[in-house]
Parts: structure tokens; sequence; C-alpha cells
């Protein structure tokens, strides 16, 4: 039997009240600062990325490495959220992509969008699973020290903090409101959205057996995190957002930070497997269709696909192949002729060129192939 979590509950139901009450007493009263803004918009943007940067993308999924520093700032403006600590945060959600759509997974979609987006957080059934996914995190005392002083962190974080800035500006209660209590409501609702709207808005181009979808529209209101099927087919990729023009800052500010020297081995899913896992995902979706078809045009269908594919996989692979040289003889130009550097380059736009069209008949055939699915006269 389920049991009430009364402490996450009180606090996760009464702050979006206490947002709406004390912001409109504030607003009509003093009206809205610059200043207030500004901070608001600045801490959310450092604790929220505290989140999908460290707990979730670094401490979940080890997706890169990173020194002392890095860590220890994620885990101090990751307090800030009120989201419990990375060691708990990352229990759960490691349970979540084991179990992602059945009774293990802490917040199954399935059990209805509320209860992904915030019903699984107010009772208590999930919290005795915890720990078990998490032994390399309970070896980090960093990690460890977070998760015993929890709870005096979080509480200056979120709010001490904001309100010592706001002492500095002369308006301590107009940044608490702004920088604490309805920061932290935003904060919430954005990384809830991950585990409801994720699994709920958008399409499956990786894999279409997980409820997990990519979105433009929840990556912008999750800072990066919407592109969640591919997440969940390649889940120790940095990367969400794995094409360069989608919409991840997280991604971006991982790149940033190893550009600096500040984190290393960023761990990158290798092209042909994502372009493979497209693949077999589109040829599902096409051959779900063809279920009420005649086993002729299916078998067509698969033959043809099966072409396309074999084309599209060997110039993948030696794109990847080239693409990984390139990069070991750039690391080591030093001892490397002119020569070799412009044949290289020759060869990568080569490849590319190669690999664009095979994909570009891949697509043009799956578009046309539907025309030969005719679906089998009824009998009777």
């Amino acid at each position: 039997m389920k049991r009430i979590n009364w402490v996450t509950a009180v606090f996760l139901l009464s702050t979006p009240v206490g947002a709406v009450i004390w912001g409109g007493f504030h607003i009509h009263e003093y009206g809205v600062s610059l200043a207030e803004v500004v901070f608001f918009v600045v801490y959310l943007v450092i604790t929220s990325m505290s989140i999908t940067a460290g707990y979730h993308r670094l401490f979940s999924h080890r997706a890169y490495e990173a020194g002392s520093l890095v860590r220890g700032l994620y885990l101090l403006f990751g307090a800030a959220t009120f989201q419990d600590s990375a060691l708990a945060w990352s229990a759960d959600h490691r349970s979540h992509h084991q179990n992602i759509d059945t009774e293990g997974d802490p917040y199954n979609v399935r059990r209805g969008f509320l209860w992904a987006h915030i019903g699984w957080l107010l009772v208590t059934d999930h919290i005795e699973k915890r720990r078990t996914t998490v032994p390399d995190l309970e070896a980090d005392w960093m990690v460890v020290a977070q998760d015993r002083y929890y709870d005096p962190l979080a509480l200056f974080m979120c709010f001490g903090v904001p309100f010592l800035v706001g002492l500095a500006f002369g308006d301590p209660w107009g940044f608490l409101l702004w920088g604490g209590l309805i920061r932290v409501v935003v904060g919430h609702h954005s990384t809830f959205l991950v585990n409801s709207l994720a699994h709920t808005l958008g399409h499956r181009p990786y894999e279409p057996a997980f409820s997990a979808r990519d979105s433009i529209v929840t990556a912008v209101l999750t800072f990066g995190e919407g592109y969640h099927n591919f997440h969940h087919r390649f889940a120790s990729d940095y990367r969400n957002g794995v094409r360069r023009y989608q919409w991840d800052p997280t991604k971006w500010l991982i790149r940033s930070l190893e550009k600096m020297g500040l984190v290393s081995n960023l761990r990158r899913v290798p092209r042909e497997r994502i372009v493979l896992a497209r693949m077999r995902s589109d040829e599902h979706r096409l051959l779900e269709r063809a279920r009420e078809c005649s086993q002729d045009a299916v078998e067509s269908v698969q033959a043809q696909l099966a072409e396309i594919s074999t084309a599209v996989e060997s110039a993948v692979s030696r794109l990847g192949e080239l693409e990984r040289e390139f990069v070991r003889v750039r690391e080591n130009a030093a001892g490397v002729s002119r020569e070799r550097l412009t044949q290289l380059r020759a060869d990568l736009g080569a490849a590319r060129k190669e690999f664009r069209e095979a994909w570009r008949r891949w697509t043009r055939e799956l578009a046309r192939l539907p025309e030969n699915l005719v679906p089998t006269p009824a009998v009777g």
C-alpha cells in the first residue's frame, strides 16, 4: 500500500500556491525590478543546468568525466533546485532507464501524465528502491557529503543565497521571491516535464518501443532534454540533441567546459550506430503498416529496404572510420605530412557526399514504398 510522503507533498503543492499569492502581492505593491528578473533568469539557468549537465548527464549516466571543481559546483547549485540529492536523484533515474514503461519505472508514464509529472513524488513506495543502482556514486565522497548534509545545504542555496544577494541590492524580499520561490517552482516543473511531456509529445525516430519522444517543444522548455527518444536509446551519450542545430544548451555547456579543460572524455555514440537505429526504427514503422497487406507486397518492400539499407550502412561505416582517423591524425598533426591531411580531407568530403546521397535515397524510398502496401481484401 502506498503511503503519502507528507513532507514532499506539502512542499511541492504549497510552493506554487505561495508563489502565486506572494508574487501577486509583491508585484502589486512594489512592481518588478530589472535586477530581480536578471537574478531570477541567471539563477534559474545555473541551478537547472546543474541538474541537466550534473545530476543527469554526469552523475546518472557518466556521459563524461569532471574534476572536483565542476562536480562540486553541480552538487552545490543542484541542491538549490530542491530535487533531492544527486545520489537519490540518480538512483531514481537509473531505475527509470532500467525499467522504462514497466511497474519498476518510478515515473512510469503509462500510469498517467500527472503520475509521471509529479504524482510519483508524493508517495513513498519508490524511496525504498533507492541506492541499489548507485554504488559508483556512493564511492564519491563529494556526492556522499551532499547527500548527508542535503537539507541545510538545499535551504541555504535555495533561499539563503537569493536573500543575501538581495541584501546587497537593497531588495532581499524581492530577490527571495524571484530567485528563491518562483525560481524553484519553475525549475521543478521544467524538470518534471522530462518525465511527463517528453514521454507524451513528439516522435520516436530511434526506438519505437519506448514511450520516450523527441520534441523541440520539450527541448526548449527543459534546457535541451527534449530529444528523449534519442536519449533513451543512447543514454551514455553526453548529447541529447545529436545534430548540431538541435536546441541543447546542456550539450553546449559540456562542450564549452571541455574546451576550457574542466571536463574530459565526452562519450559520443558512433554515427554508424545512430544511423542504424534510425533505419531500424523507420523500417519497423513501415512494416507495422504492412500487417494487413499481402505477403508478396511485404516481401517486396522488405527486399527493397534491405538493398537500400546495405548501401547506407556501407556509406556511413566508411564515413565513421574516416572521421575517427581524421581526429587521430589531427591530434598528432606534428608527425603528419600536409599531403596526408589534404588527402584525408578529400576522402572525408567524398564519404560525406556518398552518405548524403545514400540517406536521401533511403528517405525517398520510405516515402514511396507505402504505395505498394495494399491491404488484403477482407474475406466475405
